[in-house]
């Protein structure tokens, strides 16, 4: 997928233009060279959930926070969201550096920058750490990927919207071939590349929800099922879904539920969808999102059954 604000001497934040989401100026060193916005609905208290959103590729914080519709579900619910936002300087294309090795190491490049906004997020807002979340659509859903395998213990669980597993994506020719889907792996080696991160934890991994359009012409649905072969094998869980055809009463929308009824990794398969969010404009409980070129109509709103799944949503 294809505003640098004014911010005088004595402002900690500026509001965007349209989203009212705020940036912050200051939240560490930033090795990455990122941009940290952020979303707090009023009467917030502390001990309530943080979701991370990662924008695609030509998108921006305020895009993305527009065309998801996470600002709505936190004002109604009463969690926080995060937004970082990749720099032209770093990629003329203003997708998050999935493929550079140095960008999606462990206390490096850009992923250490977005634990670092993270980390802030904790501290400044008294965040509850047991319920933190990330999604990303794309280039940030391969960066969500990315996150969820370098710290698996910050994270709850993770919504990746059209994005690829973790794994051998060490340069851009690499990782267009993973997303043209010709990388296939068996699910122990596909965790591998996590667990071989991580030889010192020991504790579980985050769960995970797929979302992913059929027609997608950037990210072959099949990185879907390579996502599911990763963290089954994470898991422990069988590779064999339950699937629930028109689900919610959409003929496009297919879930596959994996490990019976622990929840532990879904998958959402859209039909007659390409390389976009999918959304259901309008005020409803499950409604939202803004039409845009990579956010479509599916009467759909995949940010809700993301904050379902996160159990955030009411």
């Amino acid at each position: 997928m294809h505003t640098m604000l004014f911010l005088s001497l004595f402002s900690f934040f500026s509001r965007s233009q349209e989203s009212g989401i705020e940036q912050i100026k200051d939240f560490g060193s930033n090795p990455g060279n990122l941009e940290m916005f952020q979303y707090v609905p009023e009467n917030f208290k502390k001990n309530a959930p943080l979701v991370i959103v990662l924008h695609g590729c030509t998108q921006s914080a305020d895009t993305i926070a527009l065309e998801s519709g996470w600002n709505k579900l936190a004002d109604a619910n009463k969690f926080m969201v995060v937004y970082p936002q990749q720099k032209l300087v770093n990629n003329i294309k203003k997708c998050f550096n999935w493929f550079n090795p140095s960008d999606i190491k462990r206390e490096s490049g850009e992923t250490a920058s977005i634990k670092q906004m993270i980390d802030f997020a904790i501290d400044k807002h008294k965040i509850d750490r047991k319920r933190v979340f990330i999604t990303g659509l794309s280039a940030g859903g391969a960066m969500a990927m990315a996150m969820l395998a370098n710290y698996p213990e910050t994270f709850s669980a993770g919504a990746i919207m059209s994005g690829i597993p973790f794994g051998p994506n060490s340069s851009i020719t690499a990782g267009i071939n993973a997303m043209k889907g010709n990388v296939t792996y068996s699910g122990k080696e596909w965790a591998d590349f996590i667990l071989d991160i991580n030889k010192d934890y020991k504790g579980s991994y985050p769960k995970i929800v797929l979302f992913q359009g059929e027609d997608d012409p950037y990210v072959n649905f099949e990185n879907a099922d390579e996502i599911i072969k990763q963290y089954t094998y994470l898991h422990q869980i069988e590779n064999s879904p339950i699937i629930f055809e028109n689900f919610d009463k959409n003929k496009d929308v297919s879930l596959y539920k994996y490990g019976n009824n622990k929840g532990l990794v879904l998958y959402y398969k859209i039909k007659n969808m390409g390389h976009a969010l999918a959304i259901d404009p309008g005020i409803n409980e499950k409604q939202g999102g803004a039409i845009a070129t990579y956010a479509v109509d599916k009467n759909f709103h995949s940010t809700y059954w993301a904050a379902n799944f996160f159990n955030i949503a009411n």
